[in-house]
């Protein structure tokens, strides 16, 4: 079927191909995501995955598996991006230095990075103090990523309860001092 069809009857546009109704609707969401070498395939998966729920995917890395980056150095861009307001959640796919990363990610302003612990943590993280970044263990996942999109989609779709916002206001007031 073509894509457009000219002559004085009828002409066809891609809006009447592909149901575009949505993206008036739902804003996407900019998400960076990261994975170690070990993790390549997971965060293919899952950036597969996150394609299909509207976000703005932003890969920060590797982009090939055979060529590994350093996962400190992406964590710090992914870091700077969400402090500087380019991304609005991170995601880290790791098969080790899970503790380390989540430490990295919080040492920036305005992040509240976790380790996605379990459903309710990840839920409550959101909720109470709108966590904006997730460190998620590969636990030996190379194709079945499903729980892990369960565990990200819970991520991105849990909103913030306003009601916490003093934690946020107590976090933000405090971020700077040495304790």
């Amino acid at each position: 079927m073509p894509i457009a069809v000219y002559n004085d009857k009828m002409t066809m546009q891609l809006k009447d191909i592909v149901n575009t109704s949505l993206r008036a609707e739902k804003r996407a969401f900019k998400v960076g995501i990261f994975s170690d070498g070990e993790s390549f395939f997971f965060k293919e998966k899952v950036g597969i995955y996150l394609d299909t729920k509207w976000t703005s995917l932003y890969d920060i890395g590797p982009s090939r598996i055979d060529r590994p980056k350093d996962v400190f150095k992406m964590a710090l861009k992914l870091g700077k991006a969400i402090e500087e307001g380019k991304l609005e959640f991170g995601i880290a796919l790791l098969a080790e230095d899970c503790g380390a990363i989540t430490v990295l990610l919080n040492k920036f302003k305005n992040v509240r990075a976790v380790f996605a612990a379990d459903e309710e943590f990840i839920k409550s993280s959101r909720k109470k103090f709108d966590a904006n970044a997730i460190v998620v263990k590969n636990k030996g996942i190379t194709i079945d990523t499903k729980n892990s999109e369960k565990e990200v989609s819970l991520f991105l779709e849990t909103a913030f309860d306003e009601e916490n916002r003093y934690i946020l206001d107590f976090i933000a007031k405090n971020e700077n001092i040495n304790v």
